[in-house]
């Protein structure tokens, strides 16, 4: 391990890997820390998409953006400054977002637009139908030599057709083909090993400290001695795993059951608040509807914006745009349950729509999965009564819904008519067919809907620069955070798909351009 490193960094995922490859470019000696066996975090298994307004990319593809756009556009979307989202960390993020956009195709990292994708809320001022997202384009696994190995990987799903011809034009093969955000890692990866960044596997952090405020040290299980680098940044961190901090700072109800990022444990908050560092935004998560089958949660994304379904609270009533982002699902779901019961809502499906549709561990097609997290019956009076579900009311539901799909309008919710609904549907296997569609083909399908989440925003009270602010309101010398160790600025909402991950690469780009002017000084 390199004790003499200026830069450790705890975390290896992308925006940890990214502040390692910019380290190094400015002649920073770097560390890596990862407790996992892997490279990669929860990047890895994502899609890789970021939210960069503004970009050369979009300017390429003759769409008018700018700085300020974006800046008015999250400006309405989030509403009244906070301690965490303050408005000068809104513009530090528009204004540095297409900076690091450049600085990745300057590091020939092969970047590409997500043409048609929208902003989340396209019709508020400053808001876009497109040219705000940008994707790593496929890679081959096989240029890492034996990192390959150490990288996580995306667990096997079927690919579509246009997908496949797309991994092949860019690596000739489909086997070896790193996409979305494992190729993105993968980019980043070849570069930070290229250019002599030590990168540590299955380093456990027993303890953080703070020499009399000006040094922060590591310690690593299995090491005598301490780290103590000039700069420490954390990579790593969120709490969605632990129920102690969700029960503590989250909406109640709440379990780390429903989280796709469970094993976030909140170890590395615990231990920098430890350290005086104040912890800020701490009520707020990248919400999305989720369903458990058997103790794991599974995203909804794809299932609830499907025809021939719909989601429905315990007294058999629609309450939402089922299309919508997850964000306002989730916001909705904790309002109306104050008032009633909605915490589980049901996703009621007919055969049509689970022959088409993949569901948690279930492909499209398969309908013989048993568990009792799956719901099934012959008529919709007896899956009411298996939910134990207002009756009347429910079958009330579905014949308004059926009537709504019949004449192609949604009167009450307008699912399909916004510019999120029809992407999400032009982008599925269902670009044919209308976001709406009758419930009427037997049998008939359910599994619970909770507020699930990809991942706490609340962490570490950063500056502009990234770095951390102690309880009494000053910055912690050599201290920085990003990602889902860092509070986000994105307040109730997102602004996009990516935004999460455009946030924590930016916050990491800032941290080590902040330390690069200013590891000579103090």
């Amino acid at each position: 391990m390199n004790k003499n490193a200026e830069l450790v960094i705890i975390g290896a995922g992308a925006a940890g890997l990214l502040a390692a490859v910019a380290a190094a470019r400015l002649g920073i000696k770097a560390l890596v820390l990862e407790s996992s066996e892997l490279v990669g975090g929860d990047t890895a298994t994502g899609s890789g998409q970021m939210w960069l307004p503004a970009t050369h990319l979009a300017a390429t593809a003759g769409i008018f953006d700018s700085v300020e756009n974006a800046v008015e556009y999250l400006g309405t979307i989030l509403g009244e400054e906070t301690q965490a989202s303050t408005s000068i960390r809104r513009a530090v993020f528009a204004n540095t977002a297409p900076k690091l956009a450049r600085w990745l195709a300057a590091s020939n990292l092969p970047l590409t637009l997500d043409r048609g994708v929208p902003d989340y809320h396209p019709a508020d001022a400053g808001g876009l139908p497109e040219g705000r997202v940008v994707t790593t384009v496929p890679t081959d696994r096989r240029s890492l030599g034996d990192w390959a190995e150490k990288l996580r990987s995306k667990s096997p799903v079927e690919e579509a057709s246009h997908l496949k011809q797309f991994v092949r034009a860019f690596t000739g093969s489909e086997g070896h083909a790193a996409t979305g955000g494992e190729a993105l890692v993968a980019e980043l990866l070849r570069r930070a090993t290229a250019n002599g960044v030590e990168i540590r596997l299955d380093a456990q952090i027993i303890s953080l400290e703070n020499n009399d405020g000006i040094e922060v040290g590591v310690h690593v299980e299995g090491e005598d001695e301490i780290l103590r680098p000039k700069a420490l940044l954390l990579s790593a961190g969120g709490f969605a795993g632990s129920q102690e901090l969700r029960e503590e700072y989250l909406p109640l109800p709440t379990n780390a059951e429903w989280s796709l990022m469970s094993h976030n444990t909140g170890k590395l908050l615990k231990l920098a608040a430890g350290l005086g560092a104040q912890l800020s935004a701490m009520n707020d998560a990248w919400w999305t509807p989720v369903t458990v089958i058997d103790g794991r949660a599974y995203s909804l994304d794809a299932a609830r914006k499907a025809p021939h379904s719909l989601i429905v609270d315990q007294a058999g009533d629609r309450y939402i745009d089922e299309a919508a982002p997850g964000a306002q699902i989730v916001n909705r779901q904790y309002q109306r349950s104050r008032g009633t019961r909605t915490i589980p809502s049901y996703l009621i499906m007919d055969q049509r729509h689970r022959k088409a549709v993949g569901l948690g561990p279930w492909a499209a097609g398969d309908t013989k999965g048993e568990s009792e997290d799956l719901y099934s019956a012959k008529t919709l009076g007896g899956l009411a009564d298996l939910l134990g579900i207002d009756e009347p009311g429910f079958l009330g539901t579905v014949v308004r819904f059926n009537g709504f799909a019949h004449k192609g309008e949604d009167q009450d919710f307008h699912r399909g008519e916004s510019v999120w609904d029809r992407y999400a549907l032009a982008h599925s296997k269902h670009a044919h067919v209308a976001s709406l569609g009758k419930l009427t083909k037997k049998p008939y399908w359910a599994v619970k809907v909770y507020p699930g989440d990809e991942g706490t925003k609340g962490g570490l009270l950063i500056d502009e620069n990234s770095q951390v602010i102690d309880t009494q309101g000053e910055t912690i010398p050599g201290f920085y955070a990003c990602g889902g160790a860092a509070a986000s600025i994105m307040k109730g909402t997102s602004p996009g798909p990516g935004a999460a991950l455009s946030e924590a690469l930016v916050e990491a780009y800032l941290a080590v351009i902040h330390f690069s002017k200013h590891r000579g000084l103090g």
